[in-house]
């Protein structure tokens, strides 16, 4: 999910894209994303299975289509990676129920890896390959993983969600706390809006192609860095409420310094601090979620916060004829993710303490 992002700019040049167009593109991304968490409930190894195959159709689409249809081959490509992700989330959330707060990190730490090398990568790509051929070496490469998730050996755990004696309650009561719910669709949606969106805002501020590279890996290598400490004991001192309460300030704290210095060190040291913030948080908001109510939508609400704050920040840049105004709309996300922190019971730091 941060390859489109990585190659934005030169996405923007393929296709003649405005930041409206632009946003609306990562927001279809998101939203393929969001929507294909919903079909990871049951059957999962077939899921994952043809998550790998809808992504190697749409690169493969991007790769020899035209550019009218770019809109919809991202969407299929979200909705591929959304399937999958979510599928391989709730089958390791089950195996390692006793310590889902943990686990949740350690496999969004894993995301994380994938994301900081993407950048390095793709700008290496670009200088000898275009988006096209970049494109098509990507859809090779999920086809192979389809023919890997087929195989046996890739347990399914259950057909569905549901485990005895979790909280699979219906009605009001098994309903999310609203700011649980802000917890999980806010988080998705600034690391998406800034991997979306970072590449870009630093070439407009007249950074060189290094510094651009840069910023977006110190964003990525802040949320794998923070997730790993998150995922081992190193810190097993701090409870689950004191490392949120961290995090949310550490992001603000990062988007404010993005926004109020757009030169070099505003960028790079704002990314880190943004992707270091950030690492916890969802994967807390996860495991807490999952504990008061099994239900794959979870996966939904986030993957909606994904989809939609790039796509608002777009549209946000192109009102105000600036990418740093636009960048207003993750600075009041963060401010609505410390009231929510602030606002969430601090029982819940008891269920999971340590992780």
């Amino acid at each position: 999910m941060a390859l489109p992002g990585a190659i934005l700019p030169a996405l923007m040049r393929q296709w003649s894209l405005e930041d409206s167009g632009a946003g609306l593109l990562l927001f279809l991304a998101w939203l393929g994303s969001s929507t294909g968490a919903l079909a990871a409930g049951s059957h999962r190894r077939s899921v994952t299975a043809g998550g790998c195959l809808a992504v190697a159709a749409a690169l493969a689409a991007m790769a020899t289509g035209s550019a009218q249809l770019r809109f919809v081959e991202m969407f299929v490509y979200g909705l591929g990676l959304g399937a999958a992700m979510t599928a391989i989330s709730l089958v390791q959330a089950e195996r390692q129920a006793h310590d889902s707060g943990r686990e949740m990190n350690r496999l969004n730490m894993i995301w994380s890896l994938g994301a900081v090398v993407c950048p390095v990568l793709a700008a290496h790509s670009l200088r000898v390959a275009s988006p096209r051929a970049i494109c098509g070496g990507l859809a090779v490469v999920f086809a192979l993983l389809w023919l890997l998730a087929l195989r046996p050996a890739l347990d399914e755990v259950g057909q569905s969600w549901a485990t005895p004696g979790s909280g699979t309650t219906s009605g009001w009561h098994a309903m999310w706390p609203l700011a649980l719910v802000l917890l999980a669709f806010l988080p998705t949606g600034i690391e998406s809006t800034m991997g979306g969106w970072v590449t870009e805002y630093a070439q407009r501020q007249q950074q060189t192609i290094a510094t651009s590279v840069a910023a977006g890996s110190l964003f990525w290598g802040g949320i794998l860095v923070s997730r790993a400490c998150s995922a081992t004991r190193l810190l097993a001192w701090r409870t689950e409420h004191k490392v949120l309460l961290q995090s949310v300030w550490t992001i603000l704290a990062g988007v404010v310094l993005l926004v109020a210095l757009p030169n070099q060190f505003g960028i790079l040291c704002g990314n880190a601090l943004v992707g270091f913030g950030l690492g916890p948080v969802y994967p807390l908001a996860l495991a807490l979620a999952l504990r008061h109510r099994d239900h794959p939508s979870i996966f939904w609400i986030a993957g909606l916060g994904s989809a939609l704050l790039p796509w608002v920040t777009g549209m946000a840049s192109s009102l105000g004829h600036s990418l740093r105004f636009g960048l207003v709309v993750p600075l009041a996300a963060a401010l609505v993710l410390v009231a929510c922190s602030l606002a969430l019971p601090i029982a819940t730091e008891d269920a999971g303490s340590g992780s």
